[in-house]
């Protein structure tokens, strides 16, 4: 009896030699092939290390400045932003009303709008919060807001924009 268990299988030699699929794709497998690295001479090699240090620091610059023209747009909301409502507004009562008057768009308010607090003192802006805040109080405690307070916010804002000449769009 044959204790050879492969006694009797015959396999060709041409399917023994196969490249594998992985093997091909494999960075190690490139790395021992018979590909030689170019020499460089010292000055070469130094003038690509400092272009990949030049191309670092011009990576850092970009991203810094990325992260202030974000920090810069984050700044920049407003929170409780109503003037797109503000800007809506008027036109929808236009609408409503057939128009009844027209709007002077070349206008100035006396009192700066809400991009333009950066510019206003520290005691002006204080006088501003103060106002808002009093108006704000005296539309909570209207009846009129209890009863429907989209309608009381609609008409505060629309006689605040009769009062301020109209806004610019």
């Amino acid at each position: 009896m044959n204790t050879d268990v492969f006694a009797g299988t015959k396999i060709d030699p041409g399917v023994l030699v196969q490249k594998l699929d992985p093997d091909t794709r494999s960075v190690a497998s490139i790395r021992r092939g018979a590909e030689a690295r170019a020499v460089l001479p010292k000055k070469e090699k130094l003038k690509l290390r400092r272009e990949r240090w030049l191309q670092k620091i011009e990576a850092i610059k970009l991203a810094e400045q990325k992260r202030k023209a974000e920090r810069r747009r984050r700044a920049t909301v407003v929170v409780g932003d109503l003037q797109p409502l503000r800007d809506a507004l008027p036109e929808l009562l236009e609408l409503e009303a057939g128009s009844r008057q027209p709007r002077t768009r070349g206008s100035v308010s006396s009192r700066p709008r809400p991009s333009e607090l950066s510019r206003m003192s520290a005691a002006q802006r204080l006088q501003l919060l103060e106002e808002e805040r009093a108006r704000f109080r005296e539309l909570l405690a209207s009846p009129t807001y209890r009863a429907s307070p989209l309608l009381a916010i609609g008409q505060q804002l629309a006689q605040q924009m009769q009062l301020d000449g109209g806004s610019e769009l």
